[in-house]
């Protein structure tokens, strides 16, 4: 990462204290004006580091020139226009739910966003859009495997202060867009303490939950009620380029997508159709 600026958008002091004061313990948190990649950095440091860096240890930019998407795509949005980051985690031996990871980071994304005044949902498996369907935040996880264990990069990217003009999609939108404000007021200090404060609870329930099915959590039942996708009708494009049409009725215990209460579905692009004629039991359909 680069040299210091002067005028970033996360003071790193100011955070660490204020995250130690809700009872979080941030070991490191590095914040730069300019970085490729947040997740590529904090996998560097993971990688080629003497020691790990410790659970939690953040890293983060104002401006993130080469970002990664799911399935090997790229993007890349104005500076200081998203609150752009990336968290350490370490699951502990035999930890094997995966996919309530992404899910964990919408919620906790979904939830900040609602308390700077904008509604919105949870898209599987790693979206959180606005309630007309507008992508906000795309989140990626991905696993770093170390001879101690694996370690989870989660990286998040926030639509926060960018302009129409600005957007990467048509189909996106910011904070400041749904507040219609100006987007220097986006505090992204208070977005970062609110989106950990909702994150590392919830994260640390899932990591305890051991061999239960975390389905019958608190957090779990969180997500779902926030998630879009359930009752909808989908289309959902495969790695392998198949296809699978249907309506998404539940999670199973390894937060796949479970398709007509039959087919679950681990990786893939879901595309919304429509609302589902019969909404689904959500509780019924994961069983």
């Amino acid at each position: 990462m680069n040299s210091q600026h002067n005028s970033l958008l996360v003071d790193v002091e100011s955070v660490v204290r204020a995250a130690a004061d809700r009872g979080l313990s941030l070991p490191r948190l590095i914040w730069d004006d300019t970085c490729a990649s947040t997740n590529d950095e904090l996998a560097r440091l993971v990688r080629e580091g003497v020691e790990a860096p410790a659970e939690f240890t953040i890293c983060g930019t104002d401006f993130q020139s080469s970002g990664h998407g799911r399935l090997g795509r790229t993007w890349t949005v104005p500076a200081r226009g998203c609150l752009t980051w990336s968290i350490l985690l370490t699951p502990p031996a035999g930890f094997s739910k995966w996919g309530w990871i992404p899910l964990i980071a919408g919620e906790a994304v979904r939830a900040a966003v609602a308390e700077a005044g904008v509604p919105s949902v949870i898209k599987w498996p790693n979206d959180v859009l606005t309630v007309e369907g507008k992508k906000l935040c795309g989140i990626l996880a991905r696993i770093e495997s170390l001879p101690s264990g694996p370690r989870i990069v989660l990286g998040m990217g926030l639509n926060t202060r960018l302009q129409p003009a600005d957007l990467p999609r048509a189909d996106a939108s910011s904070l400041a867009i749904e507040t219609g404000t100006e987007g220097s007021e986006i505090d992204h200090e208070a977005l970062l303490l609110s989106i950990l404060s909702t994150l590392i609870p919830c994260y640390r329930e899932l990591t305890d939950y051991g061999d239960e099915d975390f389905r019958d959590s608190p957090t779990a039942q969180r997500v779902r009620e926030h998630m879009v996708t359930l009752g909808t009708q989908v289309r959902v494009e495969r790695p392998d380029g198949s296809e699978l049409i249907g309506t998404a009725t539940g999670l199973d215990s390894g937060a796949d997508l479970i398709i007509d209460d039959r087919v679950s579905v681990s990786a893939g692009d879901v595309h919304h159709l429509r609302p589902a004629p019969t909404p689904p039991d959500h509780e019924g359909g994961e069983r």
